[in-house]
């Protein structure tokens, strides 16, 4: 069976189509898609069009899967959705959905990457995004404390 690099290799990354889906329970779902004019419609979604470049995850065997996405286009309209995510909201992390298409109005993307807002470097002009695979909430402490375990966390 072909595998994706080999298909990718064989195949214009022009006709490519490149979608991202971030999603965050304050600012709903924003969805962004590559080099396009207009607005298109894949897997029953529609995605707005703007330019960025995704650095996909190196694959030399290793497990850490991380992104790095740089907004060039549209960078206010993310000010603006990232003012939203402040507060008890911030108890919470942004997920991303990075998939590749065929051709627009598909139903079935070719590969998906799901994964987590790590950090958001702005920029003057554009801004980046990094993301991987583990969620970044849950890498300073190991233990989630409840006000099960703490009552006295019920006060604060």
């Amino acid at each position: 069976m072909t595998t994706l690099r080999e298909w990718k290799e064989r195949r214009p990354a022009s006709d490519l189509k490149q979608t991202l889906e971030f999603y965050h329970s304050t600012f709903g779902y924003y969805r962004l898609v590559n080099n396009s004019f207009r607005p298109a419609t894949f897997g029953g979604n529609e995605f707005q069009p703007s330019r960025f470049s995704v650095v996909e995850p190196a694959q030399d065997g290793t497990t850490d899967i991380s992104l790095t996405i740089t907004l060039q286009a549209g960078s206010q309209e993310v000010r603006q959705i990232l003012k939203k995510w402040r507060g008890q909201a911030r108890m919470s992390p942004i997920s991303v959905k990075y998939q590749l298409w065929d051709k627009v109005g598909d139903e079935v993307s070719l590969k998906t990457y799901s994964v987590y807002v790590i950090g958001v470097p702005v920029g003057s002009e554009d801004i980046t995004v990094n993301a991987g695979h583990t969620n970044p909430l849950t890498l300073a402490n190991n233990t989630i404390y409840t006000y099960q375990q703490f009552p006295g966390l019920l006060s604060l």
